[in-house]
């Protein structure tokens, strides 16, 4: 077999989006898993900003500890969702960001407008304080 013939592409992982609210009720989480592209930037953009708009304040935390892409539609999306909770006067905290994505966002200067954290504990606690 040919070296090109090894090179197959890697499946697609599905953006997964599960929403879990803190047991005080001031603190929604959204763990994301897989890719964050052209793909599913509009579906998380829409499920996010949608979840983010039952609370006032919004104080929602990404973690994005399962993301395993993301590419400028991806980067879309998280702005898209700041700037939709920033309009409300609440607040967005990105959790456990893989290396890919804190290396993006540092590199986009975006980490200087979303806060960013280690740990979910350090961006709920952010949001609680």
């Amino acid at each position: 077999m040919t070296p090109e013939g090894d090179r197959r592409p890697s499946p697609v992982e599905p953006l997964s989006v599960h929403t879990e609210p803190h047991p005080d009720g001031r603190v929604l989480t959204v763990r994301l898993g897989g890719e964050i592209d052209y793909a599913s930037g509009g579906l998380l953009r829409e499920r996010v900003i949608s979840a983010a708009g039952q609370a006032t304040p919004p104080r929602l935390v990404l973690d994005l500890d399962g993301v395993t892409f993301c590419d400028a539609s991806g980067l879309g999306a998280l702005v898209a969702i700041r700037n939709a909770v920033r309009t409300r006067h609440g607040d967005l905290v990105i959790a456990r960001p893989p290396v890919l994505c804190r290396r993006i966002l540092h590199c986009t200067g975006l980490d200087q407008h979303i806060h960013t954290t280690a740990t979910l504990d350090c961006a709920i606690t952010h949001l609680t304080r």
